[in-house]
């Protein structure tokens, strides 16, 4: 197909802004590694402007990986609230989602209101804080699966996925005998694919980035995820007392350890994404159409 010439200077302007926008949100990310995997000596003597390094060195991370680490028991304590959380999200996200797309519940537009009024006014940090300390749960394993494990945002999504599918398909099982839990497992859920990707990408990301709540309920740095040992690391440009502990003699240069740390906690998002890229665009898309 031929392009006019407005056409041809219209899709060159656009391959040239998303060019720009590609470079300018890549270099952070490069720069980080780079900085990473040079040694200090050479990162120094550059006075900091290292992205293409002349000699490579893992000494940062040796150092954050090394055995018997907090990297490591963070790192685990990370993995279980995000495997759990998600988990849990999800389960309570698809059957409140699954049963507000049914037309005929009792109750039906209450409830939904209920919901958004949830998104609109919180109770506040002090009334959480104060709820979380009486149910006994500071400081604990469970604590960081628990307060987050539902956004009514990701249900209303999830919902009017739902209320997409032809609703004759459910009555065609229901009136074979099928309950509303094998509906839902066998004829919902198979169909829901992309949006259930996307909800679960959502919450991956919530889980897998949060340090803020575990600043709030949780003191125990064995108990503490990857996230707050790297807000640490950045944030006060020191190690975490236990870090420091371990290192026996003086640790490297804190620059590299930042972005080493850095690289560690991103690295799983930037592995996992990629494969649900497809899903993730296709289950927004649809969930903003059809609220």
């Amino acid at each position: 197909m031929k392009l006019s010439k407005g056409e041809k200077v219209f899709v060159s302007s656009n391959y040239i802004v998303l060019t720009i926008l590609t470079i300018i949100i890549v270099l952070p990310f490069w720069y980080v590694i780079s900085v990473s995997v040079t040694p200090y000596s050479i990162f120094s003597s550059k006075d900091g402007m290292v992205l293409f390094p002349s000699t490579i060195s893992f000494d940062y991370y040796e150092y954050l990986l090394k055995k018997g680490s907090m990297i490591y028991t963070s790192y685990g304590n990370t993995i279980r609230n995000t495997a759990g959380g998600v988990a849990l999200a999800l389960f309570l996200t698809v059957t409140a989602a699954y049963a507000l797309a049914e037309k005929r519940l009792p109750g039906r537009k209450l409830l939904v209101l209920f919901f958004v009024f949830t998104m609109l006014f919180r109770g506040g940090m002090i009334p959480t804080y104060i709820t979380i300390k009486e149910l006994g749960l500071l400081n604990t394993n469970y604590v960081l699966i628990l307060i987050m494990a539902f956004s009514a945002f990701n249900m209303i999504i999830m919902k009017s996925f739902f209320e997409g599918i032809p609703e004759s398909l459910r009555e065609s099982a229901a009136i074979d005998g099928a309950s509303e839990f094998r509906i839902l497992w066998q004829i919902v859920l198979p169909l829901s694919l992309p949006v259930i990707a996307t909800v679960g990408l959502l919450y991956l990301v919530v889980y897998w980035n949060d340090f803020f709540n575990a600043m709030l309920y949780v003191t125990d740095w064995h108990k503490a995820p990857v996230q707050l040992v790297l807000r640490t690391i950045i944030a006060s440009s020191s190690l975490p007392p236990e870090l420091l502990e371990q290192a026996g003699s003086a640790p490297p240069p804190t620059i590299g350890i930042q972005m080493a740390a850095i690289v560690i906690v991103a690295l799983p998002m930037l592995i996992i994404y990629p494969f649900v890229q497809r899903f993730f665009e296709q289950g927004m898309l649809i969930g903003s159409v059809k609220g």
